[in-house]
């Protein structure tokens, strides 16, 4: 509708329904409880003209608008440019507090007034006329409380729903749930408090159109509810009230305010059960009363190509979603005050890594540009680049930036790191035509979402980590227990000898490429010869690997795991042999996993903390190569060489393009037959028969069709299969695909080693943006690793020429291995 003229600032009419009829309707609903239980009027009857006038009194305040004027006028000053829409459910106050605000009273901030109800104000938002810029929906003075608890979910989820990822809550939630504070603030000596409910019953009046109730028949009771954590308000008839056939006798309470009070515990349980995610909180100084900023859940990133890469170049909507990951990450998952600490001691301190990535991006962008450097310009001294030194000796390190001996506040970082979004999302405002600017945002994004996976790292090692706020914890137990019952033997796959693309075709440095932007690595494209090898169809699981530890007694675990043992003495023992009473007597080659007593020392590190770990056996082993490498000899196997993991995922997808074909016998498009005679595998099957050489042979289910030579495109959909993309917080069983060969960031969430070492393979050229992104890695002790893991972007994870690497012998990178073997 047409704004209001009445004002110097626009009040638009939003109503879609007659609210007064609504508002009577409520009104004897709530008294005649056609199904009993106790009678009760709307709170809404409070919110009157007069009762917010009234209201004012009683929180003291000057005028309605203060409280949100003290950020309008930082708006300003911080010539911010901000639109604000005041909703009210009164025309004449939305017309009298915008009355003190004169004509020309701000430059940046633009003031509007939306007329009517909650539910009129979500229709309104619904219209996409309506969001064209991020919103942010306030609701600053703990109205969230006036709903019952499912109620006050149910609110804030309707609004999350609507949410996009650059939106965003402020809310003011009360937290005080002294008995006897919470009753003198509802009952105050002056009685304004009690005017203020009387005037409730004034309003029901005019809203009926009759003196239905006379104020001179009732009193006001009040009291805290310590059961339920709420103020309860009644009126009370101070005699019989008759009204439209129903009986109010004398005394009989009358519930019409209801105010719940959330500590710690109901706050969680209100933004999980709403689904939003909180970013930060701001409280008073008594801690009694807090203003929550959040966020809507949508934290799982997209797995389809034609999502999660619409576009060469990553828009807004690519960037947003990755900054509220990266928010939720670095400052909901651990304590501020942590921050400063090194979970890590190879690494610098966490809050390195939320300077770091605006800086990089700040300098990427500013050259792309030939622009000027976002401010703080010493930044770019300390926070360009980190700190990975060689592990055996930590002397040595590529170059990096300056480590101050004070890093610089919080504060200061993340407005630092505002403004070099703004400038990211000015720049996509206004269209990328040209390559050098493309790949700048390129490599922001991907850079921002690989040190993503680096904070988590870290903060797997504290012991200070936070579980991700609005993500349920998983029932751990309850998902072994499923493990165990879908659990198949780990088959053997031949892999045939194949033709195997690597690398991305991208020859023209001064055109925006066709299907991505590559680092250094991954370039040029380029065809190689697989031989045949055989490769088994999953990762090493948790429970392979402790019962190799048990079998060698070896004392050293992955540092994905805790042992708690040693956690408890706080001392460091000689193998496990007379370790705690334990002892390996009786154990032997033919036992399927590690001993009970054995199992029940160690722990797996998750984001949700520490679990059993009897309940990760069939999660893949996160661990160093080395640490790997020991295990294959063990098991007369090695781990495979990057050209082999690249046939491994090639000849996978050829296998699942097979699939589709239900019947057992098909006919393929050339008239040839392919035969599969599928076998099921579960634990009550003997093993399979042996080759020549004594080792188990390949699966009678492959197609003894020859593999199509067709090379894998440069993305791949990420389907139920990949744990990649926050899906899942955690690794997940891998033993249920046992007799399927797992392709492309299919191993339950971690990367996969492979035995090659990084170095300049032929045709490689070092890039011009980042020339020591690959070549300060070249000494020959840091492996490639390929696929992705639980946080991996789907950017990264799918693209099937991306190259990652780690040192052989670190020990908390996230990546397993599977088995191979000449054949």
């Amino acid at each position: 509708m047409a704004p209001s003229k009445l004002s110097s600032v626009p009040i638009i009419d939003i109503h879609v329904n007659d609210f007064k009829d609504s508002l009577a309707n409520e009104i004897y609903t709530g008294l005649k409880r056609p199904h009993g239980g106790a009678k009760s009027l709307p709170t809404l009857l409070l919110y009157s003209t007069e009762g917010l006038r009234r209201f004012e009194d009683i929180t003291y305040l000057d005028e309605n608008l203060r409280k949100i004027k003290i950020l309008l006028d930082e708006f300003e000053r911080k010539k911010k440019a901000v639109e604000y829409f005041a909703l009210d459910l009164s025309l004449e106050e939305l017309l009298r507090t915008f009355a003190e605000i004169p004509p020309g009273g701000y430059k940046y901030v633009q003031c509007r007034g939306l007329h009517g109800t909650y539910d009129d104000a979500l229709a309104w938002l619904a219209k996409p006329e309506n969001r064209q810029n991020p919103t942010c929906i306030m609701s600053m003075g703990s109205s969230i409380g006036n709903f019952t608890r499912p109620e006050a979910a149910k609110f804030l989820n309707r609004f999350s729903r609507m949410l996009g990822p650059s939106d965003s809550f402020l809310v003011g939630i009360d937290a005080c749930k002294n008995p006897d504070k919470v009753y003198r603030a509802y009952n105050d000596n002056h009685g304004v408090t009690k005017d203020f409910y009387m005037m409730g019953l004034s309003h029901a009046n005019s809203i009926l159109g009759f003196r239905a109730f006379k104020k001179e028949d009732w009193d006001v009771a009040c009291r805290f509810d310590m059961a339920t954590g709420s103020h309860k308000a009644y009126y009370v008839p101070n005699v019989d009230v008759s009204l439209d056939g129903v009986v109010m006798k004398k005394g009989e309470k009358i519930l019409f305010e209801q105010a719940f009070k959330y500590g710690p515990k109901e706050c969680k349980d209100l933004f999980q059960r709403a689904g939003v995610t909180p970013i930060a909180q701001f409280r008073n100084c008594t801690g009694e009363y807090y203003v929550h900023l959040l966020s809507s859940c949508t934290l799982e990133m997209p797995t389809q190509v034609t999502e999660y890469v619409a576009d060469v170049i990553p828009n807004v909507v690519d960037f947003e979603n990755l900054w509220k990951i990266w928010d939720t990450v670095t400052l909901s998952m651990i304590s501020q005050d942590e921050l400063l600490s090194k979970p890590i001691k190879l690494r610098n301190a966490l809050i390195f890594y939320l300077g770091h990535s605006p800086t990089f991006f700040d300098i990427h962008l500013t050259r792309a540009t030939d622009g000027i450097p976002t401010e703080p310009k010493h930044y770019q001294s300390i926070f360009e680049r980190g700190i990975d030194p060689d592990v055996d000796n930590p002397e040595l390190c590529h170059d990096h930036s300056d480590i101050p001996s004070e890093w610089p506040h919080l504060g200061e970082i993340l407005t630092y790191r505002d403004a070099v979004r703004s400038r990211a999302r000015a720049i996509l405002a206004h269209g990328v035509k040209t390559r050098r600017l493309a790949e700048a945002l390129w490599i922001g994004f991907e850079h921002e979402a690989m040190h993503l996976e680096t904070f988590l790292y870290m903060l797997l090692q504290s012991d200070k980590i936070l579980p991700p706020p609005g993500v349920p914890q998983p029932n751990f137990e309850s998902l072994a227990h499923q493990s165990a019952l879908e659990s198949r033997e780990s088959s053997w796959f031949t892999i045939p000898e194949q033709q195997v693309s690597i690398g991305l075709h991208d020859p023209d440095d001064h055109v925006i490429p066709k299907h991505s932007f590559g680092w250094d690595n991954e370039k040029p494209k380029r065809m190689v010869n697989v031989p045949a090898f055989a490769a088994q169809a999953r990762p090493i699981t948790n429970g392979e690997y402790a019962k190799y530890l048990e079998q060698h007694h070896i004392s050293s675990i992955p540092a994905s795991w805790i042992d708690l043992v040693l956690k408890t003495a706080d001392v460091r023992r000689n193998g496990y042999g007379n370790c705690n009473g334990y002892s390996t007597n009786g154990h032997n080659q033919l036992d399927s996993r590690a001993s009970n007593e054995f199992l029940e020392r160690f722990a797996i590190r998750t984001v949700f903390g520490p679990i059993p770990l009897k309940w990760a056996l069939d999660w893949p082993v996160m661990a160093s190569f080395n640490e790997l490498q020991g295990y294959a000899e063990s098991m007369s196997c090695r781990i495979p060489t990057f050209e082999e993991v690249r046939s491994i995922y090639q000849y996978s997808m050829f296998l699942k393009s097979l699939e589709d074909d239900r019947a057992l016998h098909s006919t393929n498009g050339h008239g040839h037959r392919i035969v599969r005679v599928v076998k099921t595998l579960d634990k009550s099957v003997e093993p399979p028969a042996e080759d020549a050489h004594g080792n188990p042979r390949t699966p009678d289910h492959q197609p003894v069709q020859s593999p199509s030579t067709k090379p894998m495109p440069v993305f791949i959909d990420l389907d139920d299969n990949c744990n990649v993309g926050f899906k899942h917080w955690h690794p997940t069983p891998v033993t249920k695909h046992g007799n399927r060969l797992s392709g492309q960031s299919e191993l339950g969430g971690v990367w996969e080693w492979t035995s090659t070492p990084l170095h300049a393979h032929e045709g490689f050229k070092s890039m011009e943006l980042y020339p020591g992104y690959s070549a300060d890695f070249f000494g020959g002790k840091h492996n490639i690793v390929l696929g992705g893991s639980w946080a991996t972007h789907p950017r990264i994870a799918g693209r099937t020429t991306f190259v990652n690497w780690f040192q052989r012998n670190y020990i908390y990178v996230w990546a397993g291995a599977r088995l191979v073997r000449d054949i």
